[in-house]
C-alpha cells in the first residue's frame, strides 16, 4: 500500500480539500496498479455525495464527478464514512505533509510516527 501528499493552490474550504484528497488517492492507486480499492473519510457528508446521484455545490461537482469516473478503471471501488478517530493516521499524513515543500509519496512506507498511530487502531 501507499500513501501520499501533494500540494494544491485555491482550496476554498474542507470539503473540497477532502474531496482532492480523495481523488489523488484514487490517482495513486490507479497509477500504482491496484484493482480493488476501498475509500475511507471521516466526511460523511462528503461520502455520501459522492455516492448518490447528482450533485450540489457548483464548485465541488467537477471533482466528485472525476472521483466518480475512476470507479471504471476499479474492478471493486467503495467508499465508506469512517469516525475521525479512525483516519488518525490520515491526518497525521497531512499535517506532515504541509510542512514540507514538495509532493511526498511513500510507496509500501510511510512516516515512522505512522507505526504507533496505526498500532493503537488495533
Amino acid at each position: 500500500m501507499g500513501s501520499g501528499v501533494t500540494h494544491h493552490g485555491n482550496i476554498s474550504d474542507a470539503f473540497m480539500a477532502e474531496a482532492v484528497a480523495c481523488f489523488q488517492g484514487l490517482l495513486f492507486a490507479k497509477e500504482t496498479g491496484f484493482t480493488t480499492v476501498e475509500v475511507e473519510g471521516d466526511s460523511r457528508t462528503l461520502i455520501e455525495k459522492i455516492n448518490q446521484e447528482g450533485f450540489g455545490r457548483a464548485g465541488l461537482d467537477s471533482v466528485i464527478l472525476d472521483i466518480k469516473s475512476m470507479g471504471q478503471f476499479f474492478h471493486q471501488l467503495s467508499l465508506k464514512h469512517v469516525r475521525r478517530e479512525a483516519s488518525r493516521v490520515a491526518h497525521f499524513i497531512a499535517r506532515e505533509g504541509s510542512c514540507r515543500s514538495e509532493n511526498t509519496f511513500w510507496m509500501e512506507d510511510f512516516p515512522s510516527a505512522v507505526r504507533d498511530i496505526w498500532l493503537q487502531r488495533r
